[in-house]
Order: C-alpha cells, then sequence, then structure tokens
C-alpha cells in the first residue's frame, strides 16, 4: 500500500473466472478424472475404457466398501500402472440432514462423527493405501461433499495428513457423452483444472452410461494438445512446482473452511493507517473466511467502531517469513470507486526502524478508478509515498482485473526484484536504480488486504456497490532451486 506519511507501527476455481495456469505441452487446461466409492463398475468398465485410451485417472476408495477388499490386486495393477488412489475415508460418513439423504446409516452420519475420529479414520486409510501402492503422497476426496463433523469444520484437523483436498465437480450421473464433453468444453475454456467426478460406469450407482463414458475419453484423447488429463495428484504436483529453477517452499491453497491461523494473523484496527482509509479491518467471518477454495476478504458499509466501513486485512509476521524467493498469489480484485486492494510485503524489521526503512514490495494494487490497472512499487528511505519506484500493468483496452482471476508476483534475488502479472515481466528495480537506499536484504513478511478509500485511491461514492470481495485462490513462495 502507498504510504503518505510514516506510519509508526503495523499490524496486520471459479465460475468464470480464466485461469493462467501453464500446462504441459501448451495444453489450454488440465482434466481431472476421479471415480468415487471403490465400485465394481469402475474396475469392470471405466479403468478398461481409461487404458485403451492412454489416460490416467483418481480413484477415491471408501475403504470399507466390499470391492476393495474383494478385488485388491485389481486396485494395486491400477497404481502401478500411474492411476492415482485416493483418500474417501474409511466408512464413507455424509451428513444424513437434508432431502436425498435418507440411504446414510445412523452409525455413519457426520452429526455423530467427531473431527478426531475423521483424523484417525484418516490416517488409518493411508496406510492402507500405503500398503496397496507404496506411495507416500495422497489426496482426500470428501464423501458427498460435505465438511462438518459434529458441527464443526474437519479438514483444518486433516490438511497436514493429504497434499491437496479435491475440490468437488459438477454432477455427471446420466449425462450423455455429447455432455460430458460440453462440460469439458465449457470449463476448459476458462483454462485451469476440470474436475469431473464419476460413480458407476454402465452400473451401480449415480451411473454414467458406458458408451457416454468412451465417448468422453475418445474426445479427451483426441484432444491431448488441448487438455492435459491426469491424476488429481499429478495435477498439483504441477501446480506447485511447475516454476522453472524455482522450488515450492511455502503455500496456503485455502483448500479448508476456516483460515490457517498457523499462517495468518488478522489485524483488528481501524486507524487509517497513514493514508487517511476509511474502514475498520476485522476478524470476524463477515470480513475474512475460507469458502469455495478461496480465501475471502470483504469490504461492507456498515457502522464499526465509529467507521462506516469494514474490512480484513492480513499478515504472516512472525509466522512465516523470508529473504528472496517468488511470492506469487492468485487472485480476482474487487470493483469500484474507492476500493483499493493489495498483495504485499513489509520488512520483518519495521517494529524496530521504522517505516519506510524497513522497506516494502508492493507485489500487486490496485485503485477502483483504474479498472484495468494494477501497480508494483517499491517504498524505501527516499522514495516512499507517492514517489515510491513503480510501473503499472495495464491490461487490453475494455478489460478489467475484477472479471477474472490473474497471477501476481515478484521474484527478489540479491540486488534485484523482478514484477511480473500473469507470467508477463513488467519491471525491475536494483540498486542502482532507485532514487535512495536499497534495503532489500533481510527477511519480509506478507500482507492481503482490501481497503475502502484514502488519499491516493479516493473515496467511494454512489457508484460504488457493496459488499465487494477479494478472493484469493492460493498464496505460494518458492526458493531458488539448487
Amino acid at each position: 500500500m502507498k504510504k503518505i506519511i510514516v506510519v509508526c507501527c503495523v499490524l496486520l476455481a471459479l465460475p468464470g473466472a480464466r485461469a493462467l495456469e501453464t500446462w504441459p505441452n501448451g495444453a489450454r487446461a488440465a482434466v481431472s478424472l476421479a471415480y468415487d466409492d471403490a465400485l465394481d463398475s469402475q474396475l469392470d468398465h471405466a479403468l478398461p475404457a481409461l487404458e485403451r485410451h492412454g489416460l490416467k485417472a483418481t480413484f477415491y476408495l471408501a475403504l470399507a466398501n466390499p470391492p476393495v477388499r474383494r478385488r485388491l490386486a485389481e486396485w494395486r495393477a491400477a497404481a502401478q500402472r500411474g492411476h492415482e488412489l485416493g483418500n474417501h475415508t474409511l466408512f464413507h460418513q455424509c451428513s444424513g440432514q437434508g432431502p436425498g439423504r435418507a440411504w446414510v446409516a445412523p452409525h455413519r452420519m457426520l452429526e455423530s462423527t467427531s473431527v478426531a475420529q475423521l483424523l484417525d479414520q484418516a490416517r488409518v486409510g493411508n496406510s492402507m493405501l500405503h500398503a496397496i501402492d507404496g506411495r507416500q503422497e495422497r489426496t482426500f476426496n470428501a464423501p458427498c461433499g460435505d465438511a462438518l463433523a459434529a458441527g464443526q469444520p474437519y479438514w483444518p484437523a486433516l490438511r497436514d495428513e493429504f497434499v491437496a483436498l479435491r475440490p468437488p465437480g459438477p454432477a455427471t450421473a446420466g449425462l450423455s457423452g455429447a455432455q460430458l464433453v460440453a462440460l469439458v468444453r465449457e470449463q476448459g475454456a476458462r483454462g485451469g483444472v476440470v474436475n469431473l467426478v464419476f460413480h458407476g460406469i454402465g452400473g451401480d450407482y449415480l451411473a454414467v452410461g458406458k458408451e457416454a463414458h468412451e465417448e468422453l475419453l475418445a474426445f479427451l484423447a483426441a484432444h491431448r494438445d488441448e487438455y492435459w488429463s491426469a491424476t488429481y495428484l499429478d495435477i498439483v504436483r504441477h501446480q506447485r512446482g511447475a516454476k522453472p529453477g524455482w522450488v515450492l517452499d511455502w503455500s496456503d491453497e485455502f483448500d479448508g473452511d476456516a483460515l490457517d491461523t498457523r499462517k495468518w494473523t488478522p489485524e483488528v484496527a481501524g486507524h487509517g493507517f497513514g493514508n487517511n482509509e476509511m474502514q475498520f479491518y476485522t476478524a470476524r467471518r463477515e470480513n475474512v473466511r475460507v469458502e469455495g477454495g478461496n480465501l475471502v476478504i470483504e469490504a461492507r458499509r456498515e457502522a464499526w467502531q465509529g467507521r462506516q466501513y469494514t474490512s480484513a486485512r492480513l499478515k504472516t509476521a512472525g509466522l512465516v517469513e523470508r529473504r528472496y524467493g517468488r511470492f506469487e498469489a492468485r487472485i480476482k480484485l474487487p470493483r469500484g470507486q474507492g476500493i483499493w486492494p493489495a498483495f504485499w510485503m513489509l520488512g520483518a524489521d519495521i517494529g524496530k526502524v521504522g517505516w519506510p526503512r524497513s522497506g516494502e514490495i508492493d507485489i500487486m494494487e490496485n485503485i477502483g478508478k483504474e479498472p484495468g490497472i494494477v501497480h508494483g512499487t517499491l517504498h524505501g528511505p527516499g522514495y516512499s509515498g507517492e514517489k515510491g519506484f513503480g510501473a503499472p500493468s495495464a491490461l487490453a483496452p475494455g478489460l478489467q482485473y475484477a472479471d477474472g482471476f490473474h497471477v501476481f508476483a515478484v521474484e527478489w534475488e540479491p540486488g534485484e526484484i523482478r514484477w511480473y502479472r500473469d507470467g508477463r515481466h513488467y519491471h525491475t528495480a536494483r540498486p542502482a536504480a532507485v532514487p535512495g537506499e536499497w534495503v532489500f536484504e533481510q527477511p519480509f513478511f506478507l500482507l492481503l488486504n482490501l481497503a475502502v478509500g484514502g488519499y491516493w485511491p479516493g473515496y467511494p461514492d454512489a457508484t460504488t456497490r457493496f459488499p465487494q470481495q477479494m478472493l484469493v485462490d492460493y498464496v505460494r513462495i518458492y526458493q531458488k532451486g539448487q
């Protein structure tokens, strides 16, 4: 955030979005085919069809289901041929509430299953899967897409046992081959990952016909240049380690149902932050939450603690601090006059030396009156506030950052910081270029916030609509590979 005066203390996929990952062989999107529950028809029909077309998929095994025990050798053989065996819990507990849930047995309802019991299940399940395929890394698919055990979110307790939580996909039961292909085309046009989840194939329940399934696989095999089909684990590995020369060091994928306070601290304050900002930052769920695979920071027009707006601001100070690296986030920005989202960094020594001697790296800032422009800026002694050393990155005429997700990053190495937007390099800072002292050779921490008003963006007016949301798909830190 641009600073106008010195601050004495600092506290700290998506429908319609165009993803900006790059995929093997230049494919426009990745396709994850998942088969849930461990059903006979998956081994009888789905697996042979996948093999014929040379495609890989993920089978999420509910490990107490009889086809696991009866056909263990076939599941092991599938893993040996490159398919992924994922964890779908031991007993497939689901909520028994709501329409269509009469089939859930009382002793397997999530309402009577504790988070601790599900964690035990996850660990036992991973041990069983390791005995089948010998692998250590595992992804998880939540049965029925439910998130609460005994009324509490359970993914935060399980997340350390897994590489990733697989997001839900559209319902496929009963669709024709043409409809399945249309789903791939529609979702693939946005980029990112197309997630399709199946149960029965030509049998069992929630079934897709063998012919429809075959038509989908034939389409994917014939369009390998457009769609990269892979196991979900391989897709996640690619997403997290695909930057040439950089190795993933830390990330928050926002896959769960609650903010991970081991990584982020919400700031609670409303003193204007030296910029005459109008919001009060809270830690309330109304202003900051994790849902739908995204961090949501929401600015609201409401009276709170003497202010007329609320929002949120998060920091990693004292939790995650790094000197050098690639710092990256995939974000969908809000819109509107007076709206000011930012993804940025501050020197970890700010409490000792103050600002701007601590240094500030603004990876991305946007002000609502410039909907097609973001700014990357450096602040330090002699070049702070409106004199910051920065550059803009503009979209093509008529496009706006609030219309979809974009990837914002800096690559910071000794004596140089480079700014990127959607992989495009647009700004570089070096000691000889900045009009003051270079203070960027010590650890920094990350911040994400959504301000309302301030000297630079101006203030909301009659055109500004509330609430406004800043959606963050992920935040990642990479280090240079050896």
